[in-house]
């Protein structure tokens, strides 16, 4: 098992309420950008 100390517990929990307010319309929106950008190179 893996002790943390309070600051690794503090950044982890930022890093997943910052992971969870990312909203998957966003992400879907991003991936269809890059799609597009992708077709165009070929």
């Amino acid at each position: 098992m893996v002790t943390l100390s309070e600051d690794e517990i503090a950044l982890i929990r930022s890093l997943l309420t910052a992971l969870r307010a990312i909203k998957i319309r966003d992400i879907d929106k991003a991936l269809a950008i890059l799609a597009k950008a992708d077709r165009r190179r070929i």
